[in-house]
């Protein structure tokens, strides 16, 4: 079976070390970006096969990074998750849930079990 492409977007350095440890097995292949801008650039890169992003990043946030993505013929149907530590303000969370690309919210810190539940089946075709 063909890995799992995910691509983790996110300016918190020790959550992205923890996501490719918990999702550094052989069911995945983690590639991680620290803002939005460069999550886009590797975004258009790698195809991923889903999205796990960070709201409240430099340079691009979340919600300018999902519009980038939707924006784009070959990436508006790769699956998102959306992570954040801080609580998510209704009106961003109903921002977000407008969009056909957002297949859920995820608490950071998210225990590892919950994490790959919510990929797989964001991921599910």
């Amino acid at each position: 079976m063909a890995k799992i492409r995910v691509l983790v977007v996110d300016d918190n350095i020790n959550f992205l070390q923890l996501a490719q440890l918990a999702l550094g097995t052989e069911d995945y292949d983690v590639h991680t970006a620290t803002d939005g801008r460069d999550g886009f650039d590797q975004a258009k890169a790698l195809k991923p096969d889903i999205i796990l992003m960070d709201v409240m990043m430099p340079r691009v946030s979340g919600v300018e990074l999902m519009r980038m993505l939707l924006a784009e013929d070959d990436l508006r149907d790769i699956p998102v998750l959306v992570m954040t530590a801080s609580h998510f303000d209704p009106s961003t969370e109903q921002v977000f849930k407008q969009e056909p690309n957002i297949k859920g919210f995820l608490q950071k810190p998210c225990p590892v079990n919950i994490l790959r539940d919510e990929i797989a089946r964001a991921v599910k075709k």
